[in-house]
């Protein structure tokens, strides 16, 4: 080898070694335990601690690794989700039924997977849940028996 071989590889390593640090000091750090703005509409949210509104059916969603409480879908109602950077899911409900109305993804996957009832969900691909993989957000319908037991299991 060269020595101008030498020097030209000794540049490119030393560019490469800068590039990951600096993208490893610009990485944003996520908040601990900061959930996002969940906005609900003609529905109630089940709080910890509460008992179970009556309903079939309760929706559980979860964000990243955490989960909002259960709601109850007695009736119409929309649940909206803003996280940071914008990113936003609108999620219609109804009696026993949960649908991704719309989401601002770069795929629409998530609007894809169709309604999610008690009687399709085992004929669902992703049976109880509806995924939207870049926003890290995930509804699963649940039904009353299996939601009175994540209530009292929990502390």
């Amino acid at each position: 080898m060269k020595r101008k071989d030498v020097l030209i590889i000794g540049g490119v390593l030393l560019t490469a070694l800068v590039l990951l640090i600096v993208g490893r000091l610009q990485t944003p750090r996520v908040t601990e335990g900061a959930l996002p703005t969940l906005t609900i509409t003609n529905a109630e949210e089940l709080h910890a601690g509460e008992a179970l509104a009556e309903a079939d059916s309760y929706l559980r969603i979860k964000q990243g690794d955490a989960y909002y409480h259960l709601v109850p879908l007695n009736g119409p109602g929309q649940i909206v989700i803003h996280q940071d950077k914008g990113q936003e899911n609108v999620i219609h409900i109804n009696k026993n039924s949960v649908v991704m109305h719309s989401a601002n993804c770069p795929n629409h996957d998530c609007m894809r997977q169709g309604e999610m009832t008690l009687d399709n969900i085992e004929y669902r691909v992703f049976q109880s849940w509806i995924t939207c993989l870049p926003h890290q957000l995930s509804l699963e319908l649940i039904p009353r028996e299996q939601a009175k037991a994540l209530v009292e299991a929990k502390p």
